[in-house]
């Protein structure tokens, strides 16, 4: 008799009200192919704003919502997630996106169930066409990143781990414990996929849209912690294994950075110089960042 997986949604919102029902609405309309969603879970972390209220309006059976009166970051709030989980394959998302398509979830529990070495699978995050210069910046250079992302062992890289949308086994989902301290956990459990002894999937196909930061401040917020990542998981996991992972070849990088200042020189020269001064910034205030970290507002509405 075939025994038909289970699969729990899972998303940590943090003052998400203006984008949680467009996200969950995205979710419910997911078509279920050779498994079965038991349940979409949303954990408030201590919104102040109207989020637990606008997802549990939805009505649904399946939206299960967790409103915690105090935040204590998204790193412990997914511990509770993983000690918890019951289902075969949690899909995990952020709350400030949008599935693309009606077969997201069907593609990536797919390809954990094609091959039994592969305990994690990461989704193919787009963003929106942009409307303030510095998004429309910001989106340029996220293509080069794109590039090579795909590029780098055809996509199953640390690069493509996006914590947008990320699915894991059971078995991997309970030997993972976060830091508290974790301003990282998509890169984190990406390292602990492969310390594990398992295999990690990029899906091109599991399409999710996102809106880029639409002013320099929230973008400057976004970017250095994403350059403190690799600090961080230093401090976790061996420097040849986090160097290994995040290596680039220079051909690669080059010619996609080369391609995307020709067509549009100001607006890549400009992005490049201010994440130059983030990759600075992160050196300096690492050890001072925390799984509590500023959110960028102008990103909260896809």
């Amino acid at each position: 008799m075939n025994i038909i997986p289970t699969v729990t949604i899972a998303t940590i919102a943090y003052n998400e009200e203006k984008n949680i029902k467009n996200f969950l609405q995205s979710v419910l309309d997911q078509k279920e192919e050779g498994f079965k969603v038991a349940c979409i879970l949303v954990i408030s972390d201590g919104s102040t704003d109207n989020t637990a209220n606008i997802a549990k309006s939805l009505k649904s059976k399946l939206i299960r919502v967790i409103n915690h009166n105090n935040r204590i970051g998204k790193s412990s709030r997914l511990n509770e997630v993983y000690q918890n989980l019951e289902t075969d394959i949690l899909v995990q998302s952020d709350s400030d996106i949008v599935y693309s398509h009606k077969y997201v979830v069907r593609d990536m529990v797919l390809n954990l169930l094609k091959d039994k070495n592969i305990a994690m699978c990461g989704g193919n995050p787009r963003p929106v066409k942009g409307v303030t210069y510095i998004e429309k910046a910001i989106n340029y250079t996220t293509d080069v990143y794109q590039e090579f992302r795909k590029k780098v062992r055809n996509g199953d890289n640390v690069f493509s781990a996006d914590g947008r949308l990320l699915a894991y086994k059971k078995e991997l989902v309970k030997k993972l414990i976060i830091p508290n301290d974790m301003i990282a956990n998509d890169m984190f459990t990406y390292f602990c996929c492969l310390s594990n002894g398992y295999k990690y999937k990029f899906v091109a196909t599991a399409i999710v849209s996102f809106r880029s930061p639409q002013d320099i401040k929230d973008h400057i917020r976004q970017n250095v912690r994403f350059r403190a990542s690799p600090l961080r998981m230093e401090r976790y996991f061996s420097k040849d294994l986090v160097k290994k992972e995040l290596y680039i070849p220079k051909t690669i990088l080059y010619k996609t950075q080369l391609l995307m200042f020709i067509r549009h020189p100001v607006s890549t020269l400009y992005i490049y110089l201010i994440n130059h001064y983030c990759k600075f910034k992160a050196r300096l205030i690492e050890r001072q960042l925390n799984a509590k970290w500023l959110i960028a507002n102008s990103t909260k509405y896809v």
